[in-house]
């Protein structure tokens, strides 16, 4: 790679290998595939020493949570033409809106890498999905999948395209509309960012970069309290450990520099349609945050990641607009501050595009679902080795951080009803983790970005609780090791 610069890198061609595990049914080797695309980063003309061939690439500078695309005439936010709705259809309708220069965002695009934002549906005439892509850049991707009256919200990593601006492309069962928000939390910077001297804020407290943790879960009120309505529940990032059996203690360390935690939060079974927030402070009662990271029904458990800086207490602070609900929170790794800026551990690399690694249904990936209590390996070796920044590979990665899509899931017995989840892990495992990834539903799909750790030789595991499940996954970033 070139010193100085952090070029966007690109998946070339990849082989993976989908494996057989003991516990699981029988599956033929199958092949996953990348195609080429390499859209390079403009490169700063001033040197930088060779010490910090990394620099700034990489690395996470979090954001106040700020609304940056608001479609709802009431309250519009920066709305592309066609204002207002966007319209749905059986083909897909684009539009553009620009990411830079937002929320907090830098204007410039040689210094951004790119984007950690929300995308919520709301208010869908039918049912559809939602897919996001650096403008100019073709993807084939799902970020939120909706049904007809649901508001949907899906965390995602977006590139900055032509012109700082990303595409959204929606599909909808039949004509119709749906508003689109789009909220943003943080931005990850190229090495050009260092040129500038705006490196680290120039605080001098180092690098910020993620750390993928043994996923593991650290909350569930079931056992307890409920969050009640207008409300928060505290809750005790620094030196956290998980619950249940075999404990892990301090998932996240007891240390200063974790400023900030990647979680997946699922409400559960709320009393009456609601939507959560995940801050790190205290919500004034009456006063509801100015965004969201998940949106329910009644009745309904959904879970959506999010990646929220710690507050100074250590904690972060989870509202609940309406109604009761139970709550689970799973850890899936943190924000250290502090690292030398040579380390290349715990820098994500996004995707030049969203690559979609396979998709069950497809023939090519078996066309058979994962049956119930079942899980099956997925080799992701030569798919990391085809990840490249500037044309050379990046070498060692811990994790992908991707969007896993329950695409539908059937009955095990005709006259009894099913609900599951899914959770992803390293393999080889004994058992599957106390933590879940997506709580799925019959009749509907359900996506959640999902950071996936690594196992040996680079194998992931899926596991599926009950019915019969179909499944995507459309990488959009790495996480490197060493």
């Amino acid at each position: 790679m070139t010193v100085g610069s952090f070029a966007s890198p690109a998946e070339e061609i990849g082989i993976g290998m989908k494996l057989s595990v003991p516990f699981q049914r029988i599956a033929a080797a199958l092949a996953i595939a990348a195609a080429a695309v390499v859209v390079p980063v403009v490169s700063t003309s001033t040197p930088v020493s060779a010490a910090c061939t990394w620099c700034a690439g990489g690395e996470y500078h979090a954001l106040s949570p700020a609304r940056i695309l608001d479609t709802r005439p009431a309250t519009s936010t920066n709305d592309v033409a066609p204002l207002g709705a966007k319209p749905l259809a059986t083909t897909a309708n684009t539009f553009t809106f620009n990411l830079l220069g937002q929320g907090g965002v830098p204007a410039s695009g040689t210094d951004v890498l790119a984007v950690a934002a929300s995308i919520t549906v709301v208010n869908p005439t039918r049912s559809g999905f939602l897919g996001a892509y650096a403008a100019g850049s073709p993807s084939v991707n799902s970020v939120v999948n909706f049904g007809a009256s649901q508001n949907v919200p899906n965390l995602t990593i977006l590139r900055p395209g032509t012109n700082g601006q990303v595409t959204i492309s929606m599909t909808g069962s039949g004509a119709g509309s749906a508003h689109v928000l789009v909220d943003v939390f943080g931005w990850w910077s190229t090495s050009a960012y260092a040129a500038t001297g705006a490196v680290d804020d120039g605080d001098e407290r180092g690098a910020r970069l993620i750390t993928p943790s043994a996923p593991g879960r650290i909350l569930d009120t079931r056992s307890g309290l409920h969050i009640y309505q207008d409300s928060y529940r505290e809750v005790q990032i620094r030196g956290a450990d998980t619950i249940g059996a075999n404990p892990v203690v301090d998932i996240v360390p007891n240390n200063a520099n974790v400023v900030g935690v990647l979680i997946n939060v699922t409400s559960i079974t709320p009393t009456t349609s609601t939507f959560l927030s995940v801050v790190p402070g205290p919500v004034t009662p009456g006063v509801a945050p100015t965004t969201s990271n998940l949106n329910m029904r009644a009745g309904q458990t959904k879970a959506n990641l999010v990646l929220v800086p710690v507050g100074a207490d250590g904690e972060i602070y989870v509202y609940n607009s309406a109604g009761n609900s139970h709550l689970l929170i799973d850890v899936m790794g943190y924000l250290l501050e502090g690292v030398d800026e040579t380390t290349r551990q715990g820098r994500v690399i996004p995707l030049t595009a969203p690559f979609r690694v396979f998709n069950t249904r497809d023939a090519a990936f078996g066309g058979v679902p994962l049956g119930p209590g079942q899980a099956e390996d997925w080799s992701f070796a030569n798919f990391a080795a085809s990840v490249t920044v500037g044309g050379v590979s990046v070498g060692n990665q811990s994790a992908l951080l991707g969007n896993l899509t329950n695409a539908s899931l059937t009955r095990q017995y005709p006259t009894v009803g099913v609900n599951s989840y899914l959770t992803v892990y390293p393999s080889p495992a004994t058992s599957p983790p106390n933590y879940s990834n997506v709580n799925t539903v019959e009749g509907a799909a359900v996506p959640n970005m999902t950071l996936v750790p690594y196992g040996t030789n680079y194998a992931v595991r899926v596991f599926n609780a009950r019915g019969y499940a179909h499944y995507i996954l459309d990488v959009s970033a790495v996480i490197l090791r060493d």
